[in-house]
């Protein structure tokens, strides 16, 4: 199912979103990559009414005066839900979105239903994985088969703006040391997927969300990098809509569990 794209005017200014399907609502937050919108998320959209912001500074989009960390990226959010989608909705955060989705898990409470961490970032001991400047390593570590991704469809002088506004909100930090203690207080039913050859963000970050959000279920996924959606779109589809379909009732083993 396709996106379209619109604007819209909240509280720090104006945001492009680009919206799609039908149903429950979803919010998206992407990557440092900035938007890319996957088969899988198309799929996704046939049955869950989808809102995907472009966070500002973001593929070639302005940035907004006031949002200078990832905390005020987690009010945008929030913004978002309370005059846009109206509801609490359910929330993805892939990578850097899945960064800001903690802290609307933990600023935002009220605002949202259940959470989706896929390969989330603010979680890395220092000196492991991370993104890196050389482009070919750095494709390597983002798909298990680089080969077979599509050519890229951003121009460099938007790809390197969007690396740009990641030291911009977070100063280039491997760990959140002031949410860590913070994600005990993370209500929501938490889904953390996590690909078995993900090069950016390590096992470690996935195991540290198990461990300290109370209700949080960790799922691998087999043969995929840190772009799951792309690297393993069927899997990617089955666990996550499951997991937003079912709600309390998707029951895995706490300790670790694969979709093979």
């Amino acid at each position: 199912m396709s996106f379209t794209r619109a604007e819209l005017a909240i509280k720090s200014g104006k945001v492009s979103c680009y919206t799609s399907g039908m149903g429950h609502p979803v919010l998206y937050l992407h990557s440092a990559y900035g938007v890319r919108l996957s088969p899988a998320l198309e799929h996704l959209a046939e049955s869950f009414r989808f809102w995907v912001p472009v966070l500002p500074g973001f593929d070639g989009t302005p940035r907004h005066e006031r949002l200078r960390s990832i905390p005020d990226l987690a009010d945008l959010a929030a913004d978002i839900i309370e005059t846009e989608i109206k509801e609490p909705c359910d929330v993805i955060g892939h990578s850097f979105g899945g960064w800001i989705a903690a802290w609307l898990a933990v600023r935002h409470p009220t605002k949202i239903r259940q959470v989706v961490l896929c390969a989330a970032a603010g979680f890395r001991p220092e000196g492991v994985g991370g993104l890196d400047a050389d482009p070919e390593t750095l494709r390597r570590r983002m798909f298990a088969h680089p080969e077979t991704v599509t050519p890229e469809q951003k121009t460099p002088d938007v790809l390197q703006q969007n690396r740009g506004m990641i030291g911009h909100y977070h100063g280039g930090a491997a760990t959140d040391h002031d949410l860590v203690p913070l994600l005990r207080e993370i209500e929501a039913e938490t889904l953390v997927l996590h690909g078995t050859k993900d090069g950016i963000v390590p096992k470690e970050s996935a195991r540290l969300l198990r461990e300290k959000i109370p209700h949080a279920h960790l799922i691998y996924v087999y043969d995929a990098a840190h772009s799951v959606d792309t690297d393993q779109p069927e899997r990617y589809t089955q666990v996550v809509g499951d997991f937003l379909s079912r709600g309390e009732a998707f029951i895995v083993n706490w300790r670790s569990r694969a979709v093979a």
